[in-house]
């Protein structure tokens, strides 16, 4: 019997599935649709998601884009991903060996080709000239989901030229734009002359129940009565990171301990500098959980911190995971003052938002943010009520709402 359920499928250019897309597959399936999501290789065999098609599975000529992706994945896993040197490397790619819009386009054509849905789904810019001839090509509605600003992130002048060039191509041709936050929104809609582009948060799937424990304090043998702000995800440059560790050298409350929950390039660097700077009893290391595991142990701490610059346009608009982490987990929240996080943090009474461009700086944030029990209890007690309110179950309304004017 022909299968009557609606189709999409999903493209994107990362190797790890980002969980927005996992979540957005996971809500389209319980509203009756089928989903497949088509990613690049993985360097090595792991355990996979069903929905998860990778390209290159079937053997096919050797394209110079392969070449490259091949060359790519092998100085990968010998070079730093976010270093000097990587960063340099694929500068010099992207101008003189592979062209951005075409790039992906050959890469992804054969695997996506066999596929005829009723939506394709282009997630960031990389997939929107593949996923656009593609859905052209078989009649399907184009949806492109923009997880961030990306022709604002720290390219060259010249990427960002051609990025923002290859977007302002395609995205007349979507049916449905949607974007992670509503600064990101308006400067899509202002810059490419589209209208109603539509906001799904990157929420987290909100705990039935509270999840509060003391687990952090065990693992470190902390006393109960000292307070941990924490920081996840990613030790990656250009996160403040160096900044965030060397202030707690400055914070004068001697209750406040740091813990950093990650893996990453950072990682060592961040370690020694604990080291030098002897912050032992006040910084301490936890490396990464599985996403399943990470709310358990997010919501063991006392407080979440987010120090992140704005050393582009797109990190200024940034809303990161780890905001609606800490919102899920019900942790109150101190961050550098950006927009998207200010409009979040302080439109729901849920922490503290400042400067953070300096060591010092960044201390007298963390020490006005324990200063007052009172404005802390009332952080808290907003959380739970944000919890409710900023979470993927409300997010899914919308996503299953837009996706059912496509049918």
């Amino acid at each position: 019997m022909k299968n009557l359920k609606p189709s999409v499928v999903m493209l994107t250019p990362d190797r790890q599935i980002d969980r927005r897309i996992l979540l957005s597959a996971d809500s389209l399936e319980a509203a009756g649709w089928e989903v497949t999501i088509i990613a690049m290789p993985l360097d090595e065999q792991a355990t996979d998601d069903r929905r998860v098609v990778r390209i290159g599975s079937k053997a096919g000529p050797i394209s110079r884009e392969n070449r490259v992706l091949e060359a790519y994945r092998w100085i990968r896993g010998h070079l730093p991903m976010n270093g000097r040197l990587m960063r340099w490397m694929k500068r010099l790619t992207w101008r003189y060996l592979v062209d951005q819009e075409s790039f992906y386009s050959k890469l992804f054509y054969s695997t996506a080709s066999q596929y005829a849905p009723r939506v394709f789904v282009a997630n960031d810019l990389p997939m929107l000239p593949v996923a656009g001839r593609l859905a052209k090509e078989c009649g399907a509605k184009l949806v492109y989901d923009s997880h961030e600003l990306y022709s604002e992130q720290e390219f060259s002048e010249r990427e960002k030229r051609r990025w923002s060039e290859i977007e302002a191509k395609y995205i007349g041709a979507c049916d449905v734009v949607i974007t992670v936050n509503q600064s990101i929104a308006t400067e899509l809609e202002q810059r490419y002359g589209v209208s109603g582009v539509r906001v799904i948060y990157n929420a987290e799937r909100t705990p039935q129940a509270s999840i509060m424990t003391r687990r952090l304090h065990e693992i470190f043998g902390l006393p109960l009565d000292k307070k941990i702000l924490l920081l996840q995800g990613g030790l990656s440059a250009g996160r403040n990171l160096e900044v965030l560790v060397d202030a707690m050298r400055y914070v004068q409350n001697t209750s406040v301990v740091l813990v950093v929950l990650g893996d990453g390039l950072l990682l060592c660097s961040l370690q020694k500098l604990a080291r030098q700077q002897e912050l032992k009893g006040r910084v301490y290391f936890h490396a990464a959980v599985p996403q399943n595991e990470l709310l358990a142990l997010t919501a063991a701490a006392d407080a979440g911190v987010i120090p992140y610059q704005a050393t582009c346009l797109n990190n200024h608009y940034c809303t990161p995971n780890k905001l609606f982490e800490f919102i899920a987990a019900g942790l109150p929240i101190l961050a550098t003052d950006l927009p998207e996080v200010r409009r979040l943090v302080e439109g729901l009474q849920i922490g503290l938002v400042g400067d953070t461009g300096s060591p010092q700086k960044l201390a007298a944030l963390v020490d006005d943010f324990f200063s007052d029990e009172h404005r802390f209890a009332t952080w808290k007690a907003q959380v739970k009520v944000a919890r409710e309110l900023i979470c993927w179950e409300q997010e899914e309304n919308k996503l299953v709402e837009i996706y059912g004017t496509l049918q």
